[in-house]
């Protein structure tokens, strides 16, 4: 800050006059108009607001060194809101496989099948699971796939309409899409994800594999103490049954209800 004692009264009032100050009084008077008009203009602090996804690690250390400021990039809320996004669009290919279901039924029933794949998909994604995006982009392809070889008729699995629409359209969405969906497995750090897949999940393969005649299998994992299976055909009917592998001798077929020797 300024002497100012060491001005006359006349300095002191010329610099009053070129701050737009008053210029009446006596010395001590006019240098407190000047010394409060300096800390008037002097720089004050601010206060920055801090997001809560910011983490802050104090470390004291000697020597008066400053603070250290860790920050963290937390994207969970980044692939829920792009989960909740795929359960959506989802949800809208069911709607229009259902639409179209009275004159088209089987591009209808693929549209169905596609539309359940995407909200699948991002109810995983949505509770964290790396699965349900990889899951989202595989249905990406393979809907941009039918979308391109139906670009020429009106049907549930395409955007043509009939070739009303450019197949560059087709193509730009897919690719949106695709890029949307992969963006943060591709920026978040892996351990934002959930690995594996949910215990319902292998419930549901489970219930599966226990009606379909052929063995279902989950990746490489085998509930403990459960035997591998392969499926013989009834000498009677021929209808497909599963036995335990390496399994030797009479079985009784579920369809017909007769008797006969596993070899």
């Amino acid at each position: 800050m300024m002497n100012y004692d060491s001005h006359t009264l006349l300095e002191l009032k010329t610099m009053c006059k070129e701050r737009g100050l008053r210029v009446s009084g006596n010395k001590a008077e006019v240098v407190i108009r000047l010394m409060e008009d300096d800390e008037s203009k002097s720089p004050q602090p601010v206060s920055i607001p801090v997001q809560q996804n910011v983490q802050y690690g104090q470390q004291q250390m000697y020597g008066g060194q400053p603070q250290q400021i860790f920050i963290t990039n937390n994207t969970t809320s980044v692939v829920q809101l792009t989960g909740f996004g795929i359960i959506f669009y989802g949800f809208f290919r069911v709607a229009v496989g259902v639409l179209f279901s009275e004159w088209q039924a089987e591009e209808s029933f693929f549209a169905l099948v596609i539309g359940i794949a995407y909200i699948f998909g991002g109810v995983l994604s949505v509770q964290g699971y790396r699965l349900g995006l990889q899951m989202t982009i595989i249905t990406l392809v393979i809907s941009g796939l039918l979308s391109l070889a139906y670009h020429d008729e009106v049907s549930p699995l395409s955007v043509g309409m009939g070739g009303f629409w450019p197949i560059e359209l087709s193509l730009i969405c897919s690719g949106f899409c695709i890029l949307i969906v992969a963006m943060p497995l591709l920026t978040a750090n892996p351990s934002n994800f959930k690995t594996g897949s949910p215990n319902y999940l292998k419930t549901v393969i489970d219930m599966a594999d226990t009606v379909s005649p052929i063995p279902l299998i989950w990746g490489s994992e085998k509930k403990e103490g459960v035997d591998a299976k392969i499926v013989v055909n009834c000498a009677h009917c021929n209808s497909p049954l599963k036995v335990p592998t390496g399994y030797t001798g009479n079985v009784k077929c579920p369809s017909c209800g007769e008797k006969f020797e596993v070899k």
